[in-house]
């Protein structure tokens, strides 16, 4: 079977980012199928395809996957506006694949949901079965952040997310809350399956604390790990209530690492050099194959989520983060 697969943001473990689509891919490969993955070209990262950076389109293949790259440069520090015509730009020139195209399936991964409008072209004119993947409720959750307030804006997501879950064939969802909230909106009797993120244990194995290589981290330091985006969605800003919290107790054995990129970066670094805690470090993005090591050799792993109902996955508090730290030795 032959497979379009449309993710903007995909990744390779190369570069920074998540490679779920990858993995995916690569599994479809390793079950006979054949994928070409269209995507788009990330900010600070390189897929390392064929022909120059400002090509408008650049094909090549990585690990078996045939992969089609526009040159839409995507970036967290993007505003709102700019981000809704990349994504509708991206959208577009997915269409013109997904009518052209020679294939059996297509495949769809979100965010951004207008991932999903070549795959509606697919199914309508095509005739072809179209899987959504679903990795965030949308219009629901930027609606629950504050992000988009505009209710033009709002009831067009809302029915793009309609004709999207309408259009499918089938959707995958990332957790059973997320499941509950495409079965709200599609055709009874939809089939939805949840497939939740893993973890791949060729690479993530027990590592010695010795080993971690990480600026301005000492053997004898107790490291806490936060890696990801650094956006509103991660209320980033309780962990330094955290790091301000653990200085004035003189614990300066603790060190939080922040691992990543995203628009509210420049703001936490700010934030965290004007109230000098010093117990904080910013590090640039890893690679997969390297980010590895690092969380094999921390002593603590963050998961950190702005205080929104809609996640799935519940924050944790400012006052159970600093108990929890306090507590680490």
């Amino acid at each position: 079977m032959r497979v379009l697969y449309f993710h903007q943001y995909f990744n390779t473990p190369l570069i920074p980012g998540g490679t779920r689509s990858y993995e995916m891919a690569r599994q479809l490969i390793a079950h006979g199928h054949e994928v070409t993955m269209v995507c788009a070209r990330q900010d600070k990262s390189d897929l390392g395809l064929p022909g120059k950076s400002e090509d408008s389109v650049r094909r090549g293949e990585i690990d078996g996957i045939h992969i089609i790259q526009f040159n839409l440069a995507y970036s967290n520090y993007l505003s709102l506006p700019q981000r809704v015509r990349l994504f509708l730009r991206f959208a577009l020139y997915s269409v013109g694949l997904a009518v052209r195209m020679d294939y059996d399936l297509v495949f769809a991964t979100s965010t951004p949901l207008t991932a999903g409008i070549p795959g509606i072209f697919g199914r309508y004119l095509r005739q072809k079965p179209f899987v959504f993947e679903v990795r965030d409720l949308w219009p629901e959750l930027p609606r629950a952040m504050g992000v988009v307030k505009n209710p033009i804006v709002l009831a067009g997501m809302s029915l793009l997310e309609w004709l999207t879950y309408r259009a499918a064939s089938a959707c995958i969802a990332l957790s059973p809350g997320i499941k509950e909230g495409i079965a709200r909106r599609s055709p009874q009797g939809r089939a939805i399956s949840v497939i939740p993120n893993g973890c791949d244990l060729d690479l993530f194995q027990p590592g010695r604390r010795r080993d971690l290589e990480l600026p301005g981290i000492h053997p004898e330091d107790c490291v806490a790990v936060f890696a990801g985006a650094h956006g509103i969605a991660n209320g980033l800003d309780a962990v330094l209530d955290a790091a301000h919290v653990l200085r004035d107790r003189g614990r300066k054995d603790i060190v939080l690492a922040f691992i990543g990129d995203g628009k509210l970066k420049p703001a936490l670094i700010a934030r965290a050099q004007s109230e000098d805690l010093l117990n904080c470090r910013f590090i640039d993005p890893l690679p997969k194959n390297r980010f590895s090591r690092v969380v094999s050799c921390c002593d603590i792993g963050l998961m950190i989520l702005d205080d929104v109902p809609l996640f799935i996955t519940a924050p944790l508090r400012t006052s159970f983060l600093i108990i929890f730290l306090l507590d680490c030795r």
